[in-house]
């Protein structure tokens, strides 16, 4: 069965414009700040989040010991419409490029955020079953090859607000701005917070990679 997590629309202007190294005070800033309402209505109207996952009985394995010796799998798919790709796409073919800049990290904020919400509810809902989740693992990261994106994705096939997610010849998923990830569940497994924590994570390319750690992200 596939559940979709309740998640709000969550971000920080400031933070924002910190990566970016917008500077208070500049003149940029002044315009990012003039301009940062209604690309947050961009956002907002064209994101269009889908924050799904499925917890199932572990009988193949997937080579990772942790999650191998767990009763639960649990798949999780966060993505955004190919509506708002577009609209960052746009701003930056007719040389907006500042917007286009913060709308594109804007939308990685709240993808993300919303991410780790539900990751929460997830380790809620499994703790009411006496299970604590393992690490998160992702396809491409250390232990898993970037092909197990495959497999994971098929986990929701059949669910229509999840149809225009698809893998491309190289196993990457579109729409970009996607992320395709598990858990393993058990009741042997110690309660480990299931904060996203980027100054630990192994992909140091990512886009919605925070450099300050969880706190910096949430």
């Amino acid at each position: 069965m596939i559940y979709h997590a309740d998640v709000s629309i969550q971000y920080d202007r400031d933070r924002i414009f910190r990566r970016l190294r917008i500077e208070a005070g500049t003149n940029v800033h002044h315009y990012a700040a003039a301009s940062f309402p209604a690309l947050a209505e961009i956002a907002e109207t064209r994101l269009q989040m889908v924050h799904a996952y499925t917890v199932q009985k572990n009988f193949q394995p997937v080579g990772i010991p942790e999650v191998d010796s767990c009763a639960y799998l649990v798949t999780c798919l966060s993505s955004c419409s190919e509506e708002i790709m577009s609209a960052i796409g746009g701003l930056l073919e007719q040389g907006d490029f500042l917007e286009g800049y913060i709308l594109n990290d804007l939308v990685n904020e709240i993808l993300f955020n919303a991410s780790d919400q539900m990751n929460r509810q997830i380790a809620a809902a499994m703790k009411t079953l006496g299970c604590h989740l393992t690490r998160r693992f992702s396809p491409g990261e250390e232990e898993l090859g970037l092909e197990y994106q495959a497999p994971l994705l098929e986990s929701f096939r059949g669910e229509q607000a999840l149809a225009h997610v698809r893998l491309t010849e190289s196993y990457m998923l579109y729409p970009e701005k996607s992320m395709l990830y598990l858990f393993g569940a058990d009741g042997s497994n110690p309660e480990i917070s299931v904060e996203h924590d980027c100054s630990k994570c192994p992909n140091v390319t990512c886009f919605f990679r925070c450099e300050d750690g969880p706190a910096a992200c949430s």
